[in-house]
């Protein structure tokens, strides 16, 4: 997602590790087709595309979903094919977060649908989060967005609520959380700095974002990187000693705090990038996982900072071990993918030492240089 050190509206001052429910090794698999449906519907929910995710699911023979994955088919459908959008804000008890929540599930709904719509829906939403205040629309800038979300933040936490809003490219979002407790951690990266940082562990979640509503609770957001330290969601890593949480969250999260501070306009596809190198380079028992989300969601524009990376990192490791820039690299050494990870890495570091990250489009972000489709 895009990062800014501005405040939230333009684009949240974080960047986001992402999560996925694994397959229980209890469960029947599904059938071939099922499983590549619903890894293909995760895909395009990321992207924000919901009538490809509903019609790769509807594409798949019923039967060969196990339980797991027909539930998550029956949600997407009951949730997203619908003529209006559903209710779902009736459990928040809190009046005041509850229309918040209500107001950005219903833009989040109608923009998922239809690309072309969602200026008018970012308007209506800007609109309707300012009544909730007894607020006029703001004015039609970033900056007078801004302030209305510092307006209502203010009130969510005079009721106890951490709020964080913003936008997660292409779609504005909101984060809502009840409690959370610090920790300190030093992070090992791959270049061999040792990073400290603050990780605030958060737990009560009202809104853990578009992506986690899309998806049926599927995937979102599993933490995200801050001027003030790193945000862990509890619920995502278990007992927060496992290798989900030292690699795909603490190292991948310690990278963007590294370059946030180093290079404070770095964009988000590039900050994604970066941060995924890290997590392949360190990925020992999560590596398969770690790149079938990769896989999962590619995309060629770099406005979808995820898939952008995704994609980037996927094709520029298999070139750089001599492989077909599509190539799968599930199926090379581990210790090659490892070790070409880190290379990787660390001569994009020394690349934007050398020549400054301003001067090249693929070191800062601007106009960055195609990646071929596989």
């Amino acid at each position: 997602m895009n990062l800014t050190r501005l405040a939230a509206a333009t684009a949240l001052p974080v960047l986001l590790a992402w999560a996925a429910s694994g397959a229980s090794t209890t469960v029947p698999a599904s059938g071939p087709v099922a499983a590549k449906a619903v890894n293909d519907a995760l895909g395009a929910s990321l992207r924000a595309d919901m009538p490809t995710a509903l019609s790769t699911l509807k594409a798949a023979p019923l039967e060969e979903f196990n339980a797991k994955d027909a539930a998550f088919r029956a949600c997407m459908l009951s949730r997203h094919d619908r003529s209006t959008p559903p209710y779902l804000a009736g459990t928040v008890a809190d009046p005041f977060a509850r229309s918040v929540l209500e107001v950005y599930q219903r833009y989040w709904w109608k923009a998922l649908r239809d690309p072309a719509v969602r200026p008018a829906e970012e308007a209506r939403l800007k609109t309707d989060l300012a009544a909730l205040i007894g607020e006029p629309a703001p004015a039609p800038t970033e900056e007078a967005f801004e302030g209305l979300n510092e307006r209502i933040n203010v009130e969510l936490r005079k009721r106890g609520f951490h709020p964080l809003q913003g936008r997660t490219p292409p779609l504005y979002d909101l984060m809502l959380w009840g409690r959370q407790e610090e920790r300190p951690y030093t992070v090992d990266l791959p270049s061999g700095e040792q990073q400290p940082v603050k990780v605030f562990v958060m737990d009560g979640w009202v809104s853990r974002g578009w992506a986690h509503y899309t998806s049926c609770e599927r995937t979102g957001a599993a933490g995200w990187a801050k001027p003030e330290g790193l945000y862990a969601v509890r619920s995502s890593y278990g007992d927060m000693k496992g290798e989900d949480f030292r690699v795909s969250f603490l190292g991948h999260e310690a990278q963007h705090f590294a370059d946030m501070k180093r290079w404070p306009e770095m964009p988000a596809w590039t900050l994604e990038y970066r941060a995924k190198l890290v997590e392949l380079a360190q990925a020992d028992t999560t590596r398969e996982k770690l790149l079938d989300r990769f896989y999962r969601s590619q995309d060629d524009e770099p406005d979808h900072p995820h898939p952008y990376a995704n994609k980037r990192v996927t094709t520029e490791v298999a070139t750089r071990l001599g492989l077909a820039a599509d190539a799968d690299l599930r199926k090379t050494d581990p210790e090659a993918v490892r070790r070409t990870a880190r290379e990787v890495l660390i001569a994009d570091t020394q690349r934007r030492e050398a020549e400054g990250a301003e001067k090249t489009g693929v070191m800062a972000g601007s106009d960055p240089a195609p990646v071929s489709r596989p």
